[in-house]
């Protein structure tokens, strides 16, 4: 097969074999030409792929610490709620005694249920009080490291357009009393 080809382009004249040669340079560069655009593609699609991988990687780095620092604060909390023993009573007393604000009811409300957590509830109203001094009040509750907060709460102006109706329900977390 070697010597027919060669006798073939032996066969050939000056400008035959000038062309024949021009041809198969062409179709040499044309061919190592598409594979380096072929390879250089695939190259850069890898490029880009390995790119946004490290983002991600980063990113799931930077949410790994943020759900750290959320599992710490959850233990934290359920440490708090188990080894915590809240008085809501005291702790509204507390606060009023030091806000000097004048409640005209307190009504317990039945506890709801969390799975082995307990939400203790009591319903406050206050009348004809001053806007800061309910802020006060509900700073006062809520600003405490025990697990204590607003559930709901209304402010109305009264008719005299000077003082507020305040009610609320005042919650806290405790943990279920085990028959141990």
């Amino acid at each position: 097969m070697k010597e027919k080809i060669i006798e073939a382009i032996s066969n050939l004249s000056e400008r035959e074999r000038t062309i024949l040669m021009g041809f198969i340079a062409f179709v040499m560069v044309f061919v190592f030409a598409a594979v380096y655009f072929f390879m250089s593609s695939a190259v850069d699609d890898r490029r880009n792929t390995i790119i946004e991988q490290e983002k991600m990687i980063q990113e799931m780095a930077s949410k790994k610490n943020l759900f750290m620092k959320a599992k710490n604060d959850a233990a934290t909390m359920q440490n708090g709620i188990d080894s915590g023993n809240v008085n809501l009573n005291s702790d509204i007393s507390a606060v009023k005694e030091s806000t000097g604000i004048m409640i005209s009811s307190i009504k317990e409300v039945k506890p709801r249920k969390k799975g082995d957590i307990n939400i203790e509830r009591i319903e406050l109203s206050m009348r004809d009080v001053q806007l800061d001094q309910a802020l006060s009040f509900l700073y006062g509750l809520e600003n405490k490291s025990r697990y204590v907060f607003i559930d709901s709460i209304t402010i109305k102006k009264r008719f005299n357009r000077q003082n507020y109706e305040v009610s609320m329900v005042v919650a806290a977390l405790k943990k279920e009393a085990t028959g141990e």
